[in-house]
């Protein structure tokens, strides 16, 4: 039975500085985190709005009649699937680029991960007006239970070539040093550069443009640990982290990359906070778009994405998840009700 390995969740700056809790005073808390060094080197890549997705390339199992019929196992951000239970028709493109990807490429015995995007898959960025679908890959993982994370796109290029269809994210044009160990008022003028460059991709979607001369917007960047003590999936998970524009972010921070949690002072401020457009539509295209029928799965989703993401906004804000669970559920199914008449 195929073990599904699913891509983490990538945070936010300011969650990563709280897991870490990095403060002059406090530096022995972070040692582990960091391996023992405080300044941390960051590449970015442009971070589209499609779909997660990943291959796992198995080995062969040879028999008289060939090679086993599943050395490939798809998955979405969530599970493993399947031609009969797809996702936005990720599996069915696979299975039929089956050869190019068992023979084609070098990516036996890895998992290759990667966004699926193009035409209807998602809406309102450049990478939704390409000609095609394609698989963006960003990263990949030997299947051999090691630490490694392959993340170079030179590296990258040459598990997935030959693969149709398949395109690897470069590094962006700017990397920053973060210094987790800096006071929160010289860690906020460190990152001013970055919500400046997630401004100019927002803009306009610099990889997009290159790639498929489609000028348009762009979701923003995720940054990769690249200094040598912080390579590997163990640090990856702990260090990388993501930074949106205004149109893609899920809570309404006042900056794509922040020290602190946004705080909100009342109930109903903390709702609009963290209930934009952004996330309603994402739980939307989540649940299969806008049906009546769709409404209880649509509010189960909303309510499980908020908790889980919300966390340090209602401690900021003096709240507690029982204090908003309800008018939040209230604001989710009236925009979705609306939503699902007219369209």
């Amino acid at each position: 039975m195929p073990t599904f390995l699913p891509w983490p969740e990538i945070e936010s700056f300011h969650n990563i500085r709280k897991f870490i809790r990095v403060d002059p005073n406090e530096w022995y808390l972070a040692v582990e985190q960091l391996s023992g060094t405080s300044i941390v080197e960051y590449k970015a890549k442009v971070k589209l709005h499609g779909t997660n997705a990943a291959v796992q390339v198995l080995n062969h199992n040879w028999r008289d009649s060939g090679p086993s019929p599943i050395p490939l196992v798809v998955q979405s951000r969530t599970s493993i699937i399947s031609v009969e239970k797809d996702n936005a028709g990720f599996a069915k493109w696979v299975m039929y680029n089956d050869e190019p990807w068992w023979f084609g490429s070098k990516a036996m015995n890895h998992i290759i991960y990667g966004e699926w995007c193009g035409p209807g898959i998602q809406k309102g960025v450049a990478i939704s007006e390409i000609p095609r679908k394609v698989f963006a890959v960003f990263a990949a993982r030997p299947l051999d239970g090691s630490d490694t994370l392959i993340i170079e796109p030179e590296e990258l290029t040459k598990l997935v070539h030959g693969i149709p269809d398949v395109y690897v994210l470069p590094w962006y044009e700017h990397s920053i040093d973060i210094n987790w160990r800096q006071t929160d008022e010289d860690l906020t003028k460190a990152i001013t550069p970055i919500n400046e460059w997630v401004s100019s991709v927002e803009e306009n979607d610099p990889w997009v443009e290159k790639t498929f001369g489609v000028k348009g917007t762009g979701e923003g960047l995720v940054f990769y640990p690249t200094s040598t003590p912080h390579l590997g999936w163990e640090s990856f998970q702990n260090l990388v982290f993501k930074a949106k524009g205004e149109k893609h972010k899920n809570i309404k921070t006042a900056a794509p990359a922040q020290v602190s949690a946004e705080s909100a002072a009342s109930i109903t401020a903390f709702i609009e906070l963290v209930l934009t457009p952004a996330r309603l539509e994402q739980g939307a295209t989540a649940v299969g778009g806008f049906d009546m029928k769709l409404t209880g799965k649509f509010l189960q989703w909303c309510v499980k994405d908020c908790e889980k993401e919300t966390q340090d906004e209602l401690e900021a804000s003096g709240l507690s998840w029982k204090d908003v669970s309800k008018p939040l559920s209230e604001k989710a199914r009236n925009w979705y009700i609306a939503e699902a008449k007219i369209r």
